[in-house]
């Protein structure tokens, strides 16, 4: 009696939060409610109700187990008509809630008499809409054992084990039929079931189909973005509202909240499993990052402006699965790139990393040790193989898939200007910063085909970031020096070139960034052959570019010129380059340096001439160079002298485009 007054004051004490959600329940007695359509705070009352009412069952002396049936079918009764999720997760706890209070007061005979009815009817269980419930009920069971640390209960354990493998062996049969489309309500239940029942149910057995299942349900289930794109693409107008409200649906649902606990079950499973497993899963992963790459981007172009909601519920569920797409390939680097296993294997398997990572790379919204952890890991094997190598910069999407967006077969065509598609420029940023780690074994003629036309598009970025990476891949190309067919690479270097300061200088200072292109021609002055034909074209098109900047200030505001701030800043910008590479360029390019030096600042206004004279001075005074120091202090001496005479003394020509070939002054040339 005294059991049954401590379990009832229990009951009582914690009914209070409980009675209202009851009573939600009852009054949906003739109507199906579905789990998702609960609000958090119920969700909430059933937690506290389980948790509660299974530490009841512990704390409770002399406990009458048929009064604990008679509740858990009371509750079943209530239960029947919300949502089939709900009935069945129900069911785990009770499960385990019945079996913990067996182990927590040693009734080993009860104990015995349970298992083997579960047991038996695990064991005798058809293929039929039951394997729904006892998914759940073998999940309790599994969970209850290993909960114990007893070790008498293996038959239990095995037999739900066995269960679950063979629903898991069902469900891989019903997903490979052709029937199947991703929106088969009976399947995609069970999908759900079997990972929150893995989820929650601890330590279970490595089998291969529950590797596949759990899989499945992670890229359907979990994170059912491809289900979510089709609605969008087919019938944007009409589904937009009713996708909006299944996104946030999915959100607060169950199965979306344990992802965490699911991705962890299937990483486990992963560590157990046979290379042929291992294969098939992660295929499936690598897959479902370019659908949701391609179908993103089409997505984002056509919602732009109209659907901006439901493209930021989208990108929630979006990010949740970058997790999850990093702690696998994460996984798979700790046990797929070791010395057992075949090189040719491994550097497939990096390549496919690097390039689900660019596909998932808009979705990147924190730092994440696990996410450069695996690029570091994958990266070492990939920058060593001239194939692996090719073969991830084989995989940057064309010149005209990056300028054009033709849509699915289901769109309308839309308008579309590449630099505003922001999932395809986090990808491009994704490979200008990898390729520069392996440009070395890249050939020649690959970077021709597949880089330079992707570095010289997003030169033109507007975003300062995005131009940045692709100078960052220039320069480390200019100063690569590895291959086979040197020849064919200076070449190629010579030619990129001349559309590099074409590029750059045409977008300056609006759109390059001038520490970009710095670094760019800092390379090139040193890494091509000396007197390269390319340095003179990029010094003459510097100095033209300086010319025309200052052309455009009156020489008459003494102020800007005194301190170039202002209008003058960009044109500062490129004499200070010119005059760094004083000290940079080769013996043979110095004196056409100097030369067009001179001719430039000759043609400035006193007030910044004097300025940039002290500026040569202390650097000439500085320098530690004896070979060219010099001939700089001389020809630094002349250029003093000229910049003293009177303006009128001097013929001035302007420099333009077409003329800055051959630009000379009268008596200018004669002094130098």
């Amino acid at each position: 009696m005294k059991g049954k007054m401590n379990l009832s004051s229990l009951i009582i004490q914690i009914s209070a939060p409980i009675e209202i959600f009851f009573n939600k329940l009852l009054s949906h007695r003739n109507a199906a409610c579905r789990i998702n359509k609960l609000s958090h705070s119920d969700e909430r009352c059933w937690g506290v109700f389980l948790k509660d009412f299974g530490y009841g069952v512990w704390l409770a002396e002399g406990i009458h187990f048929r009064r604990l049936k008679c509740l858990t079918f009371d509750l079943s009764v209530h239960l029947k008509n919300i949502g089939a999720l709900a009935k069945r997760l129900m069911k785990t706890h009770l499960m385990q809630f019945e079996l913990n209070a067996l182990f927590r007061f040693r009734s080993l005979d009860k104990l015995t008499q349970k298992a083997s009815e579960v047991c038996y009817i695990l064991e005798n269980a058809k293929p039929t809409h039951s394997s729904l419930a006892l998914v759940m009920v073998a999940a309790g069971a599994l969970r209850a054992v290993n909960r114990s640390g007893s070790s008498g209960f293996l038959n239990l354990k095995n037999s739900a084990e066995e269960f679950i493998e063979f629903v898991a062996k069902l469900l891989i049969s019903k997903t490979k039929s052709s029937e199947y489309d991703g929106n088969n309500t009976g399947i995609n239940l069970l999908l759900q079931l079997m990972s929150l029942a893995l989820a929650r149910s601890g330590s279970v057995s490595y089998k291969d189909s529950i590797l596949v299942s759990l899989a499945l349900a992670l890229l359907n289930e979990v994170f059912p973005l491809q289900r979510i794109y089709n609605k969008v693409l087919k019938f944007p107008e009409e589904n937009c509202g009713k996708v909006l409200d299944e996104i946030k649906d999915h959100l607060n649902s169950v199965i979306f909240k344990e992802a965490g606990a699911i991705t962890g079950v299937f990483c486990n499973q992963y560590a157990l499993a046979d290379e042929d497993s291992r294969s098939i899963v992660e295929n499936l992963i690598w897959d479902y990052c370019q659908k949701v790459y391609l179908c993103h981007r089409q997505t984002a172009v056509m919602l732009v402006g109209r659907g901006d909601n439901v493209i930021k519920e989208i990108e929630k569920v979006a990010e949740s699965a970058f997790l999850m797409v990093v702690v696998f390939a994460l996984g798979v680097t700790k046990y797929r790139l070791d010395a057992k296993i075949n090189r040719e294997p491994q550097l497939e398997i990096s390549v496919r990393i690097l390039v689900s990572f660019s596909c998932m790379e808009y979705f990147r919204r924190m730092r994440l040790p696990e996410y450069m952890d695996t690029i570091r890991a994958v990266i070492v094997s990939v920058q060593e193989n001239e194939s692996a190598c090719v073969s991830f910069v084989e995989s940057i999407p064309s010149y005209d898939d990056l300028t054009n967006n033709y849509g699915s077969s289901n769109s309308p065509k839309l308008e579309y200007l590449w630099s505003t598609d922001e999932v395809q420029t986090a990808r491009v940023i994704f490979y200008m910063r990898v390729i520069p780690t392996c440009v070395e074994r890249l050939p020649a003629s690959v970077f021709k085909k597949m880089v330079a036309p992707t570095m010289f598009l997003y030169i033109g970025h507007p975003n300062g970031k995005v131009t940045r990476y692709s100078h960052s891949v220039f320069v480390a190309f200019i100063s690569s020096g590895k291959d086979p067919n040197q020849d064919e690479r200076d070449l190629l270097k010579e030619q990129l070139v001349f559309y590099y300061v074409q590029r750059s200088l045409e977008g300056y200072p609006g759109i390059t960034p001038f520490e970009g292109m710095a670094s760019g021609v800092a390379a090139l002055v040193r890494h091509l052959p000396a007197g390269s034909p390319s340095i003179f074209y990029c010094i003459h098109s510097l100095v033209e570019k300086a010319t025309t900047l200052c052309s455009t200030v009156s020489s008459h505001d003494n102020d800007l010129w005194k301190n170039w701030e202002g209008e003058l800043e960009p044109a500062k910008k490129v004499i200070d380059l010119l005059l760094r590479l004083l000290s940079l360029v080769d013996i043979q390019v110095l004196p056409s340096l100097m030369k067009l030096l001179a001719q430039l600042m000759v043609q400035l206004p006193t007030s910044g001439q004097n300025m940039l004279l002290n500026q040569l001075y202390e650097q000439v005074a500085e320098s530690d160079d004896v070979i060219r120091k010099p001939t700089l202090i001389s020809w630094l001496q002349s250029l003093s002298y000229l910049c003293s005479q009177e303006p009128n003394k001097l013929v001035r020509k302007t420099a333009s485009a077409s003329t800055m070939g051959s630009i000379t002054l009268n008596g200018v040339n004669a002094r130098l």
